[in-house]
């Protein structure tokens, strides 16, 4: 199996906790009251209760956000450990979320009504779900096991310019930083009418962050002078990347396979870092700590020979 396969299935583990939450209400929806119980201060009968309709919604929507948010970081996110690890996080808060909700009904069908609900062995159904937390973490792929590979080089043309600028977009960001935005507005709409606004600023702020990492990477602009290589969010003016021209030892145009480098997106892997928006041309840069630096952008090759004369130029200087 592919790493970047792995990657994909690790955050999809996630889609598991709102398909719990909507098979359970699908297959018990007749029977469901309309409360039921929603806290246990002991071994006792409940003593907490909560509207079906309007908890059923909350936890949808608020599985169905941490899904989109692993989604986003399973095409976006820098490094490899830091993904496996917020992954097996939303993995475990979706999980309980959804064990609460089962749990919840359970009990409540149980005794016949949310009053003399009994939590009991519906515990282990409210934990169990935890056990999501080592999923991901597992089926993420380890450091160096998406590595980038060797990348097919393009001749340099000459050029003595000093300066040169270049960009390119991705549709696909585009429309999911879009659809983040418009899940946050959904949100927003929802939540004071059940009265959830801690979970509403939470998930809100969440999406919204989100999106915006998205859309600073739906188009980007690289901007090559005497003194860095900088790479800048276009619609977003995010700066992503700095690297000076006195600590590049290499350049070189190479067509960027996206799989070699983690994937699509802001990807990085000890001692490389690429953003990467499609497969095709690219800027590759070496340092001279050994590190690379990859960007895809419409003229990469003209961009490289102007990179790659500034560093030659500077280094006779220095000599």
């Amino acid at each position: 199996m592919s790493p970047r396969l792995r990657i994909w299935l690790a955050a999809l583990v996630l889609a598991v906790p709102p398909l719990a939450i909507a098979v359970t209400w699908a297959a018990l929806a007749p029977q469901l009251p309309d409360v039921i119980a929603t806290h246990w201060s002991g071994a006792d009968v409940a003593d907490g209760f909560s509207e079906t309709g309007p908890m059923l919604r909350w936890l949808l929507i608020a599985t169905c956000a941490m899904l989109g948010v692993g989604l986003v970081l399973a095409a976006v996110t820098i490094d490899g450990r830091l993904r496996a690890m917020l992954l097996s996080c939303l993995a475990a808060v979706s999980g309980m979320l959804a064990g609460a909700f089962i749990a919840s009904v359970g009990a409540t069908l149980q005794a016949g009504s949310a009053e003399q609900a009994v939590l009991g062995a519906w515990l282990l159904v409210l934990l169990a779900p935890l056990a999501l937390l080592l999923v991901p973490w597992f089926v993420h792929p380890r450091e160096g096991e998406t590595a980038a590979g060797p990348a097919e080089r393009m001749p340099l043309p000459e050029s003595d310019a000093t300066e040169w600028r270049g960009e390119l977009g991705s549709a696909g960001f585009a429309w999911i930083g879009v659809g983040l935005l418009v899940l946050g507005a959904v949100i927003a709409l929802v939540a004071p009418e059940t009265g959830a606004v801690p979970l509403r600023v939470l998930v809100g702020v969440t999406t919204a962050a989100a999106a915006l990492v998205v859309l600073a990477l739906a188009r980007i602009r690289v901007t090559i002078d005497s003194e860095a290589l900088r790479v800048r969010g276009a619609l977003l003016p995010v700066p992503l990347r700095t690297i000076a021209t006195d600590r590049i030892r290499a350049v070189d145009a190479a067509v960027i396979e996206p799989m070699h480098w983690g994937g699509w997106g802001y990807r990085g892997l000890p001692g490389q870092v690429a953003i990467v928006l499609r497969k095709g041309p690219g800027i590759v840069v070496t340092t001279r700590d050994g590190s690379r630096f990859a960007v895809t952008v419409e003229g990469a090759e003209h961009g490289a020979a102007v990179l790659a004369g500034i560093v030659e130029r500077s280094r006779q200087r220095s000599e």
